[in-house]
């Protein structure tokens, strides 16, 4: 039975993909192959868009080189040949290109005009398509690669005009060097001594005079190639300003070649002029010291010539202040009066005045250095324990094995995995297994940017651009060093090629350690030597109870509770650290039993997974800690590892957490850090990279995020849509809310109510617009973080949110801000890294706010006047690395701010300070 097809009629001003999808369906039914032939269709204007796109990046490339060549050009220096090829190149394929797009508006149609004409569609697509690949996109990487579009050139004057001022300076030496050596012969018939400095100087006139009559001999044998000449040309200057001209000059100084005597009057000038010379040289010395200092406050290396430099000129220094100190000691005989003399003159040219030189070029004094991480120098609370020794042994074997590349360590979260890996590279490093160790965290949330750029850091890497971060690890990690890069925490298969870590034939000294959770995640990479970790034995157990516990499991009074409730924590370090801080100095019996009792029969749980009982015995450790520390733990869970303790102050200082009345900053500041010193103490939070940073074990991290939810109503992405999200009756006791920006349009309903949310925090994306009305549903918000968001403006209901205490907008693109200043209750502003021009007048209504971060805002130019005054509760200030030039009347705002006691600011000239700007006290 035939089939009838009934086409639908578009307008003649349709969008191609309207017929397109009824032709690819037909196409589908006939022929599925030939779909590899509609993708040119199918992408049509796509293709056409990213075109247009790509010629608007080459016409603004060509631009720029135009102006490049044009200043060459006009300071009257040659083109490169690559870059006049490159232009001509441009030009063509822009014409080609914009021909295309003409052609494609011209393309005629079929069926009188109500649809495209497929066939010269498709030739134009894939012809946009290709011309973008294969041409425009190579001209736009070779731009990025032009160091340079020229070099100097030299006329035919000045270059003849150079060697004949080469000719006359040689003649003038010639002529020295007689009347010098004519002293000297005078000088030996009277039995007098030639001064050494005239000796060399004689040798040095004869070596550069042979020098410069080559030069001018080969003169003549080179052809017209500018750029020859040119260098030709330079190496004549640089002989006549570098040797020839102080050689002359040299000679003139030259009163007398030997001596016999000294007159008293040139001896007094002699010691004088050390004298100067010895100022000027300590003067020297602290100018690199100070820079020496600053260099070593900052960690780095210094280098080794200025180090000799700074030896050298102490012991000229001491040399020359002796020769000054015995200059009065020295009788009226001449002879010993010509030798102090001569000795004092020998010191100012050969060690003074060459040390004043090489001081003066020292424009740094040091390089950064690759430190040794703080995790391979020391831990002092690792036990080597039977159990894990065995394992140790066993990977250890495996790095000397050079048949083996990859190996890997399993277990679940909370075994100490982390902490073996850590000491197996201690180990190797002490046995110099490897030349460098690389530790980096995957963690669940797999980011290879993250990874290839902590690991550029610790092997001194420097990306150029985005396109070579692979290839130049790769080639990074397979030269001729041995390394051990240990990756900790993998959750899933993990392309190495992605990353450009090196394997198999390739890998050169390139050795892979991976820990998991999960041993099908080793095989799946190819690691065929892994190794897994148990929990530790009744002993062992033990053994890190005493040290995490301390003295008070010795007292009486406590009798087995102690080890009962060691045994209770089922051997997992995590556990075991945790509970035994948490009991550290309990003496009394009641808290113990309370503990043992909570071990042993839990009450109704609160938690659900793989780890529930390990959950229940970590809640002991939540249970100890004061209320402070209580609310503190939740928030701090929120954040990613190694976050700074500044980043957690300002989403901790505005929820009424920190204790004390009338807090200043720093105040607040001072005591969130005793919070999280305390915390870290209790194993809830570790050490970030540095002290200012903590991190959160992942078991910890799992306990603390359901704590949050079920204890202070905190919502996450772990939260279930269905259950949690869509249930208004809990949405509406949400306290807070906390999700990434690429999931915020999963959960956002327009029918959210949420009035005693206090706290949203937001890492933003790119594909999610905040609503107009967004804010309208939270009245009571006080901390409010939406970093990196991408809007043009902020939603108009913002300013209904009068409790709001810190907004955070760092990193945000936002073309105005003047809305906040409708915020008058808030008190934490931060602003960093923000695409904004000019800080709006608004802001000065912001008559609350104690704390404002306007750092490194790099298109910032403008605050304008009488904004500063007016935050008279201001306590910090932080507007370091924006480009704008202060006025000295905004300068003198900030002198009003009585309550300022923190300032991080650049300011170029110090003469635009304000006369008694430092009369108060302030941090910086």
């Amino acid at each position: 039975m035939p089939h009838h097809y009934r086409l639908k009629m578009v307008e003649p001003a349709g969008n191609i993909s309207s017929v397109l999808g009824v032709v690819l369906q037909v196409g589908k039914w006939v022929a599925a192959p030939l779909w590899r032939q509609f993708k040119y269709l199918y992408n049509y204007n796509t293709n056409f868009d990213n075109l247009q796109e790509e010629v608007n990046r080459l016409k603004d490339a060509k631009d720029r080189v135009e102006r490049k060549v044009d200043a060459a050009e006009r300071n009257v220096e040659e083109i490169e040949g690559n870059v006049k090829k490159w232009q001509n190149n441009v030009e063509k394929t822009v014409v080609q290109a914009e021909r295309l797009i003409q052609d494609k508006s011209n393309n005629p149609r079929c069926l009188k005009g109500l649809c495209p004409n497929l066939k010269t569609c498709y030739k134009h697509s894939k012809k946009a398509f290709k011309l973008k690949r294969d041409d425009i996109g190579p001209l736009l990487q070779q731009e990025e690669r032009f160091e340079g579009v020229s070099y100097p050139s030299i006329q035919q004057s000045n270059y003849e005009k150079n060697f004949d001022k080469l000719r006359d300076d040689v003649l003038k030496m010639k002529n020295a060097r007689l009347k010098v050596q004519h002293k000297v012969e005078e000088a030996k018939i009277n039995g007098e001594e030639t001064e050494e400095d005239v000796k060399k100087w004689l040798e040095d006139v004869d070596s550069i005079i042979v020098k410069a009559e080559e030069m001018i001999e080969n003169q003549s044998s080179i052809g017209t190639d500018r750029k020859t000449r040119y260098q030709n040309s330079k190496a004549a200057s640089e002989l006549m300003v570098e040797d020839i001209g102080p050689l002359l000059q040299q000679e003139e100084r030259f009163h007398k070649v030997s001596y016999s005597s000294i007159q008293q009057s040139d001896y007094e000038k002699n010691f004088d002029k050390l004298g100067y010379d010895v100022f000027k040289l300590m003067n020297a010395r602290r100018k690199v010291q100070r820079k020496v200092e600053e260099a070593k406050n900052n960690v780095e290396e210094i280098e080794e010539d200025v180090k000799k430099w700074l030896e050298d000129v102490d012991s000229i220094i001491v040399k020359a202040e002796e020769l000054i100190e015995n200059q009065s000691s020295v009788s009226t005989d001449w002879e010993s009066r010509y030798r102090n003399s001569k000795a004092a003159s020998k010191l100012m040219v050969d060690n003074i005045g060459p040390l004043l030189q090489q001081g003066e070029r020292f424009d740094k004094v040091s390089h950064p250095t690759i430190h040794k991480e703080i995790w391979l120098r020391y831990n002092e609370d690792y036990l080597a324990f039977k159990s894990r020794n065995s394992t140790v042994k066993n990977v250890l074997d495996a790095l000397n094995d050079e048949e083996i590349l990859m190996m890997g360590v399993y277990g679940m979260g909370g075994l100490g995995k982390t902490t073996l890996v850590q000491e197996i590279g201690r180990k190797a490093e002490k046995d110099k297994l490897f030349d460098e160790i690389v530790f980096v965290e995957v963690t669940e949330t797999l980011d290879v940017k993250r990874i290839q750029t902590e690991i550029a850091d610790k092997l001194g890497v420097k990306f150029n651009n985005e396109s070579e971060r692979t290839s130049k690890l790769y080639e990074r990690l397979r030269n001729d060093k041995k390394i051990l890069l240990i990756l900790d925490n993998v959750w899933e298969d993990l392309d190495l090629r992605t990353v450009g870590i090196p394997l198999g034939v390739n890998h050169d000294g390139c050795k892979l350690l991976l820990t998991t959770r999960n041993l099908d995640v080793l095989d799946k990479m190819g690691s065929k030597s892994n190794f897994g970790m148990n929990v530790l034995n009744e002993e062992e157990a033990w053994n890190l109870f005493q040290k995490m516990a301390g003295n008070v499991i010795q007292t009486r009074e406590l009798n087995s509770l102690p080890n009962d409730v060691c045994k209770e924590c089922g051997g997992l370090p995590i556990v075991i650290a945790t509970v035994a801080r948490a009991l550290r100095n309990k003496r009394n019996q009641f808290e113990w039993e309370d503990a043992l009792r909570e071990l042993r029969a839990p009450s109704p749980t609160k938690f659900i997974g793989y780890l529930e009982k390990e959950y229940q015995k970590i809640a002991l450790s939540y249970k100890y800690l004061r209320d402070e520390l209580k609310k503190t733990f939740p928030i701090s869970s929120l954040m990613k590892n190694s976050t700074s303790i500044s980043d957690l102050f300002k989403h901790i200082v505005s929820l009424d957490i920190l204790k004390g009345d009338n807090l200043t900053m720093e105040q607040a500041r001072k005591r969130l850090d005793k919070v999280v010193r305390e915390l870290k103490y209790s194993c809830l939070l570790l050490h970030g990279f540095t002290d200012r940073q903590f991190s959160m074990h992942d078991v910890i991290r799992a306990f603390a995020i359901t704590i949050a939810f079920t204890d202070h109503h905190v919502f996450t992405e772990r939260n279930d849509i269905e259950r949690v999200w869509k249930d208004k009756n809990k949405l509406r006791k949400c306290t807070g809310i906390s999700l990434p920006g690429s999931s915020i349009s999963q959960f956002w309903r327009k029918d959210w109510d949420c009035p005693d949310l206090e706290f949203f925090y937001s890492t933003w994306g790119y594909t999610f617009e905040i609503p107009e009305e967004f804010f309208t549903v939270m009245p009571k918000l006080k901390v409010l973080n939406l970093f990196n968001m991408q809007q043009s403006s902020l939603p108009s209901s913002l300013d209904l949110l009068t409790n709001l205490q810190t907004l955070c907008l760092d990193g945000s693109h936002i073309e105005s801000v003047a809305i906040i200043g409708k915020l008058e209750n808030l008190k934490v502003l931060s602003l960093q890294q923000l695409a904004i021009e000019e800080l709006p007048i608004e802001i000065g209504q912001l008559t609350q706010l104690k704390l404002f971060k306007l750092s490194h805002c790099q298109s910032l130019k403008i605050i304008a006047p009488n904004v500063i005054s007016k935050l008279l509760q201001l306590e910090e200030f932080y507007v370091r690395g924006c480009p704008s030039q202060w006025k000295v009347e905004v300068l003198e705002e900030l002198k009003l701010l009585s309550q300022l006691a923190c300032l991080d600011i650049n300011i170029v000239d110090s003469k635009m300070l304000p006369k008694d700007f430092f009369s108060k006290e302030l941090k910086s």
